[in-house]
């Protein structure tokens, strides 16, 4: 198996640790929605379209994923701004029947959350459509992956690596390119991690949490999406995934 990471090594080291740094809610929002569409399009890649019990697991997990963000951010109001603080009204005041102007403010507040709710499940759907690529037969797509891959290599001034495929390729291909730890060192290193940010990435996990981590530290399990986002905060460096489909890389 061969898996190729790009890490660009023109990145200056970040001066604070980035877990430090207190992100907008927009932000976070956008952020873990790119990233849950990138898990969802892992696991897809993952499966054999012949393996039917595979399939369905997959088709389970990827709704379980959406779901799980679709909890977390239900009270997201996308194109809200937070309102500036006013005096407590007097006694007075606090009396007098809600103006007609601000019936209006909460009715097109809800209707602003009502569309975001709708947009978000829309995005959300387009990762559950069949696309041909997965329908071509297998020779043809490693064929076209290769080449696909190859030809963004070229553009970029790199070239492909062979990676043993034991389990370790993912940590392997990092540890080659951008670290001076081992594999077994950087697997325990991204155990550690998710253990102390247990409540950032339990939600993406859909079996026992503490069994996860502790495989992924002692076994020879795969890495995804999950780890490579960890080794990115780890090292403090920028991880790309050219992929096989085209597009741009993740």
């Amino acid at each position: 198996m061969s898996f190729f990471v790009r890490l660009p090594y023109n990145l200056s080291m970040a001066e604070n640790n980035s877990d430090n740094n207190i992100e907008d809610e927009g932000i976070r929002h956008r952020r873990e929605r790119r990233e849950l569409q990138a898990a969802i399009q892992q696991l897809k890649k993952s499966v054999n379209k012949n393996d039917k019990t595979r399939k369905k697991k997959i088709d389970s997990d990827i709704k379980a994923l959406e779901e799980a963000f679709e909890k977390r951010w239900e009270n997201f109001d996308e194109n809200s701004t937070p309102e500036k603080s006013s005096v407590a009204p007097s006694s007075t005041q606090s009396d007098e029947k809600p103006t007609e102007t601000d019936e209006k403010q909460n009715v097109s507040r809800k209707a602003r959350r009502l569309a975001n709710k709708e947009k978000r499940q829309a995005e959300l759907n387009e990762n559950q459509e069949i696309v041909d690529y997965d329908n071509q037969p297998e020779s043809i797509r490693r064929r076209n992956e290769s080449s696909s891959i190859n030809e963004q290599l070229l553009q970029r001034g790199l070239e492909l690596q062979s990676i043993v495929s034991d389990g370790n390729c993912l940590f392997a291909s990092i540890v080659d390119q951008a670290s001076d730890l081992n594999v077994r060192q950087l697997r325990e290193l991204i155990a550690e991690y998710l253990r102390k940010h247990r409540s950032d990435y339990e939600p993406f996990i859909d079996t026992d949490y503490d069994a996860y981590c502790e495989k992924l530290a002692k076994e020879n399990v795969w890495g995804g999406q999950i780890e490579l986002q960890v080794c990115a905060k780890i090292l403090q460096r920028s991880i790309e995934i050219i992929q096989g489909t085209g597009g741009e890389p993740i």
